[in-house]
């Protein structure tokens, strides 16, 4: 199993060495480099051999409470981290990152309150910029920003879903059980599960995201089990993402299949092929002809609407004709390089069969 917590937090080491830089020399200064190298159980060692040995500072907390979230030691990480915020009275830039550290390991430990009041403190110090980005991000993502203070959340099983309060006369119970329904039905399918719930975010609209500054929806987040959608969107596709990337674990993801997938699980049972070619025939695609192979390669060949039915058929005709075991093989690398091993010298005509269905 993949560790999400470490992938989700990838973004932040990336911004390490901007803050490194720009300090003087210090008793955690070691610490940052076997940081930024990912060697998170040795800067746990080395930092509390310092603090022991009365080689205390902020920093040093710092690097150690942030390496136990990368470790997924949450518990263990929360006060290393309060104690690094509170020996940065001047609130600098130890601070307002020991603040979005707090506020992922509270999160984590499903205290949302607190979380968002790490994210609140950490973004309103406006000690580095990467520090306040990465704050109002996690609020926004998560669903924690004083834009959601009048949205509903209702737990089930699978979900927690965070549900607009726009949407009047909206019916949230056949909503979350139809989500429920799809879920059993996609996860024994794939044959596994998410190891948490889904946090759902479910938007009134395209403008109230965009008036949120979340971005255009929907989309989801596997690393951080989130997923945010518009009323009116599949049941099915969305948690897909989710649900195949911890079943199956993908080293190797891309857009044909990922998306394809997605659409081919979407619990619409639409013919997809239809929907490709009628798409074609009907006016914005028309004089769109490009190879499966080229599309394969290039995701941002062909306009969405037109891409996602024609992924979703094409991963129908895979399992069709491979089928499911084979497909599951080929899955956890989705490259075309890595579908020509799996499949032999059946896929290029099978290729050309359904580029024949297509274009015909």
């Amino acid at each position: 199993m993949r560790n999400p917590m470490t992938i989700t937090l990838a973004l932040l080491l990336c911004l390490l060495p901007s803050f490194i830089s720009a300090q003087e020399k210090g008793p955690a200064d070691d610490l940052w480099i076997l940081y930024k190298q990912g060697q998170f159980e040795e800067v746990v060692a080395q930092g509390r051999v310092l603090l022991v040995t009365h080689t205390e500072t902020a920093q040093v907390n710092l690097a150690v409470g942030r390496s136990l979230v990368h470790l997924e030691k949450f518990d263990d990480a929360f006060p290393y981290l309060t104690k690094s915020a509170q020996m940065d009275p001047q609130k600098t830039w130890v601070y307002a990152w020991a603040q979005v550290y707090l506020g992922l390991v509270n999160w984590k430990l499903g205290d949302d309150n607190r979380a968002s009041q790490a994210f609140i403190l950490a973004r309103d110090c406006v000690a580095t910029k990467n520090a306040t980005r990465s704050a109002v991000t996690y609020m926004l993502r998560l669903g924690l920003s004083e834009f959601f203070a009048d949205w509903v959340p209702l737990e089930t099983e699978h979900f927690s879903f965070r549900i607009s309060g726009r949407l009047k006369n909206f019916d949230r119970i056949a909503f979350v059980r139809r989500h429920e329904e799809a879920y059993a039905k996609i996860t024994k399918w794939f044959g596994g599960q998410p190891e948490e719930k889904i946090r759902f975010l479910l938007w009134s609209s395209q403008e109230e995201a965009d008036e949120g500054g979340i971005g255009t929806l929907g989309f989801s987040k596997p690393e951080m089990f989130l997923t945010h959608a518009v009323i009116g969107q599949t049941v099915g596709h969305e948690m897909t993402h989710i649900i195949s990337y911890y079943a199956l674990n993908p080293t190797v993801r891309n857009g044909l299949i990922n998306e394809g997938i997605a659409v081919f699980m979407d619990q619409t049972n639409r013919d997809q092929m239809e929907r490709a070619r009628s798409l074609r025939d009907g006016g914005k695609s028309e004089e769109i002809r490009v190879s499966i192979p080229a599309m394969w390669e290039d995701w941002s060949l062909a306009p969405s609407e037109y891409s996602y039915p024609l992924a979703g058929a094409f991963v129908s005709m895979l399992i069709e004709n491979g089928g499911k075991d084979k497909f599951f093989e080929f899955f956890l690398d989705q490259s075309y390089q890595h579908a020509q091993l799996v499949y032999g010298s059946d896929l290029s005509g099978w290729i050309e069969n359904f580029e024949d269905k297509l274009y015909q």
